[in-house]
């Protein structure tokens, strides 16, 4: 077997039995045309150098083989944009559920090491998380071959008249702030009223609880959680920033930013549930506020940020009506 039948044959095996020999064919034609434009310029026949050289520059048998006959992917290109989405907010959600599930453990236990908890949440968010983007994975690539997938998912159906007006960068909300947004308030909504939902022997091994005066505030917390979570999902739907969705992300940041602060200054945030635990309570109170009050000053910024977008705005749209 020369260079020529090794090379044609490695880069059959790599292609689809039924397109073998008509590939086969064609570049095995394609190649002598080259050896016969190397003997018409040099008047000797191709040596096995010059065999080698041309099939060389071919490339790989795989990558040839690849160029031929594409391997189709488990995801189409066309569902990528929708496939990331899915991928992206179900990957959040694992987080929250296992950050979840390791903070009541590390709540219940009788020593604490941090660095231990973390091990742990990231061992448990590898093994969860394999096994949902598995899952998403296969879902899109069965749903794309029986031809299943609602329309949005392909963005069928679409009109350029639906396009939102953007004309600056950070109009676009990225997935990634709606994700982090929506995972934070559904932890802190779970770690409210984590007595619904935590067994009985889970709520007796905890060390800590919230104190009554900042139980006086929860419900009022809850709801502007909820809220958050509402325009979460719309921001999602239509991920550009507006005048509207401007002026409700203020509001709902002033208030987070009053109910911060209210937290600082409570003279406990936290006490014991009686249960024996090694925890400084007053170190760990302290930490709590001067965490709330730190994020209470973050909110002001983006309030402050929101508000020059929202006049930006403003005034932009003031000159599109002003005729020329």
């Amino acid at each position: 077997m020369n260079l020529l039948q090794k090379y044609i044959h490695a880069v059959k095996l790599e292609l689809p039995l039924a397109q073998r020999e008509d590939i086969g064919r064609e570049l095995q034609a394609n190649i002598l045309d080259q050896l016969d434009a190397i003997h018409e310029q040099t008047g000797r026949e191709a040596s096995q150098d010059d065999v080698a050289a041309v099939l060389e520059k071919h490339g790989h048998p795989v990558q040839v083989a690849a160029r031929y006959a594409p391997v189709t992917p488990l995801v189409s290109s066309e569902l990528m944009p929708a496939y990331k989405l899915v991928m992206s907010y179900a990957l959040g959600i694992t987080l929250l559920l296992q950050t979840l599930k390791s903070g009541t453990v590390f709540l219940a236990a009788t020593h604490y090491k941090v660095w231990q908890a973390l091990m742990q949440l990231l061992a448990g968010f590898i093994e969860q998380g394999a096994l949902v983007f598995t899952s998403v994975t296969l879902v899109f690539y069965l749903a794309a071959k029986s031809g299943m997938l609602p329309n949005w998912a392909s963005n069928k159906g679409w009109r350029v008249q639906d396009l939102p007006e953007q004309e600056h960068d950070w109009q676009r909300i990225r997935g990634s702030d709606i994700i982090t947004d929506l995972s934070g308030c559904g932890f802190i909504l779970l770690l409210i009223w984590h007595k619904f939902w935590m067994s009985e022997a889970s709520l007796q091994q905890l060390r800590v609880d919230f104190s009554p005066a900042i139980t006086a505030y929860l419900p009022w917390m809850s709801l502007l959680l909820i809220a958050s979570v509402v325009f979460g999902i719309w921001c999602a739907s239509q991920p550009v920033w507006s005048k509207l969705k401007l002026q409700l992300n203020i509001l709902q940041n002033s208030l987070y930013v009053i109910l911060f602060l209210i937290s600082s200054q409570l003279d406990a945030l936290i006490v014991s549930t009686g249960t024996p635990t090694i925890v400084d309570l007053q170190r760990l109170h302290q930490g709590i506020q001067l965490g709330c009050l730190a994020y209470a000053l973050y909110l002001v910024y983006e309030c402050w940020r929101d508000a020059r977008r929202y006049r930006l705005l403003s005034q932009q749209q003031v000159g599109k009506k002003i005729p020329a």
